[in-house]
């Protein structure tokens, strides 16, 4: 049984705020600073702030072999956001010299204080809607260089 790549059609990134449209001229409801224009601020910087989480990912999730590797795509998004995936998903068990175990997309974002990770796996081959894992990472945004992994993204310890 011959399975197709499954390749990615579109992309939409969607930011929510509570109790309020991104684009909205109202105050800021939220959070435990008086100081209206400052809270603001600081919430414009958060969606709409300078693209790219700081130095990258925190934590590069392993992506396979360069065969598989070439079939991810990295965007920065505003904010402080970046946002790694495949565009084209291979359901062959043979793709990639049967080297594909698992897909990963990971999105990394700092929000204040904290820097947080996320990465969805999922199992590969015929197997591609199996969740494999979901591994969150958080960080103190100030110490995010000091304890940012180098083991050269290998899978959590399960």
């Amino acid at each position: 049984e011959e399975l197709p790549p499954l390749l990615l059609s579109s992309l939409t990134v969607c930011r929510e705020a509570l109790d309020r449209w991104p684009i909205s001229t109202s105050p800021v409801t939220s959070g435990d600073d008086n100081d209206e224009s400052s809270s603001q601020e600081k919430f414009d910087i958060s969606l709409f702030g300078p693209p790219g989480a700081p130095g990258g990912l925190y934590d590069p999730p392993p992506v396979g072999k360069d065969s598989q590797a070439a079939q991810y795509m990295m965007i920065d998004l505003e904010g402080g956001a970046s946002i790694l995936f495949p565009f084209k998903l291979d359901q062959d068990p043979n793709a990639h010299d049967g080297g594909a175990k698992s897909w990963v997309t990971s999105l990394d974002w700092s929000v204040g204080k904290f820097r947080y990770q996320v990465d969805r796996k999922v199992l590969a081959d015929k197997k591609l809607k199996g969740l494999k894992t979901l591994e969150l990472s958080e960080v103190q945004s100030t110490d995010a260089d000091t304890w940012r992994p180098t083991d050269g993204g290998e899978d959590m310890r399960q």
